[in-house]
């Protein structure tokens, strides 16, 4: 016989199969529950490291996600002025296209020219209240545009330029007046001046829209690039949850089979007094 009185061998390698089984089924279980498989670098210290890298990267693709989110709103909101100024100038241009004639009395020609400093005003409102979270690209107070983050390393940005949107900005050439309807010659000077003005203003909504396509190309490419990193974190570090949910099953009758093995074995040394007893 292999068993011996101060040592039986059987009955401790079906133990540490037990404890074995045991273990395998604790730590599967723990995966299953977290759904991580690397949870800290005793796991996997290259893929833990590694994770962690590409977490940080992922944290500051947010942050340029919600820059670029600014920049769209701040673009958006320029560019809803500017369309609502452009038709504000063809209504001043319909005004002054009413004063043209020459066979307006004075009560009428007064009533246009204070129409039409009602609608200068009112223009003028509109590229002032043209702002976002503080950031006015219309009205002149940003000649140097405003810059946003374009990458997680701070290396590149993308700029919307600012404008001067306000009567002689450059843009809008028809100025403020108490004359400029008073006579027909004068008129038909205004529209002019509000012509070019409308068709200067028609080249910088472009040049807003041109940049505002630029930012959302920008974001949408962050994004994806945020999504690749999650999910090659996902792939390094996340849980097989169906590999998982098999590997307990298997486990849990490993479990069942060890225990058994302990008790079979643990019969062994009683089976050998039964043969020292006497009949």
């Amino acid at each position: 016989m292999v068993d011996r009185i101060n040592n039986a061998a059987g009955v401790l390698g079906a133990l540490k199969q037990l404890q074995s089984s045991g273990r395998d089924l604790s730590a599967a279980d723990t995966r299953l529950a977290s759904g991580l498989r690397v949870q800290n670098a005793r796991d996997d210290a290259t893929s833990y490291h590694a994770a962690a890298v590409m977490r940080g990267m992922g944290g500051t693709l947010n942050a340029v996600t919600m820059s670029l989110s600014r920049a769209e709103s701040i673009s958006d909101t320029a560019i809803a002025g500017g369309e609502q100024i452009l038709k504000q100038l063809g209504a001043m241009k319909a005004t002054a296209a009413q004063a043209m004639t020459g066979a307006l009395d004075d009560n009428q020609r007064i009533a246009l020219q204070q129409q039409y400093e009602t609608q200068m005003a009112m223009m003028q409102t509109f590229i002032r209240n043209a702002s976002f979270d503080g950031a006015n690209l219309l009205d002149g107070s940003k000649p140097n545009g405003v810059s946003f983050i374009a990458d997680s390393e701070a290396s590149q940005t993308v700029t919307l330029e600012g404008r001067n949107l306000m009567p002689g900005g450059g843009v809008i050439l028809a100025m403020p007046s108490t004359t400029a309807l008073s006579t027909a010659h004068s008129a038909v000077d205004t529209h002019r001046l509000l012509e070019d003005s409308m068709a200067n203003l028609g080249d910088e909504l472009a040049a807003m829209g041109a940049e505002r396509r630029r930012i959302e190309a920008q974001k949408g490419f962050v994004a994806r690039l945020a999504d690749a990193l999650a999910a090659g974190v996902g792939r390094m570090v996340d849980t097989d949850l169906a590999a998982e949910a098999a590997l307990i099953q298997a486990l849990q009758v490993k479990q069942e089979l060890s225990a058994a093995a302990v008790n079979i074995a643990n019969t062994a040394p009683q089976s050998l007094l039964a043969l020292l007893r006497p009949n």
